[in-house]
């Protein structure tokens, strides 16, 4: 029931989740991948191939780790999580190193996903147990429909919606 006392419709997954951002794809450059990801607000980015069908995930966080690969930042890396963004004399080297990849070398494969039709609690189950803070929805044959995020179950939820 709403505060109204009216009853509130479940929604689903597809009823929730917003379109894509623009395509990002693996053979794209990280450079022009973080500007997408960056422009969507979003947290994580889906990757998908040539037909739309979904085949990774570009996580910020995991673009934040890349900072503690020791074969970029070496024996630095132990002084701070991140830091390249905590500054020093070689974060304009690896930065640059790290905007050279390809969206395949970062992202996430194989990433969880749910299905159009599915039911907003279940897509909350798989949010908490992958600790997702966006997640690709994908249709029959695992093409990218749209994405549902933490936020977007948030409001569902308050709004009652959830069933």
């Amino acid at each position: 029931m709403s505060e109204t006392g009216d009853p509130v419709s479940c929604v689903t997954v597809g009823e929730l989740m917003t379109p894509p951002p623009a395509a990002v794809h693996p053979g794209d450059g990280l450079r022009s991948a973080v500007r997408v990801l960056v422009d969507a607000g979003l947290v994580a980015l889906p990757v998908t191939d040539d037909s739309g069908r979904l085949v990774g995930l570009l996580d910020e966080e995991d673009l934040l780790v890349l900072a503690e690969d020791p074969h970029l930042v070496e024996q630095e890396a132990e002084t701070a999580r991140f830091w390249p963004l905590a500054g020093g004399g070689r974060a304009a080297e690896h930065l640059g190193v790290i905007q050279a990849k390809r969206v395949s070398e970062v992202m996430r494969h194989h990433p969880p996903a749910v299905h159009v039709s599915a039911r907003c609690e279940h897509a909350a189950e798989v949010m908490a147990d992958h600790h997702a803070g966006v997640l690709p929805v994908t249709d029959d044959e695992g093409h990218l429909v749209g994405v549902l995020t933490r936020r977007g179950l948030l409001e569902a939820w308050w709004a009652g919606r959830l069933c």
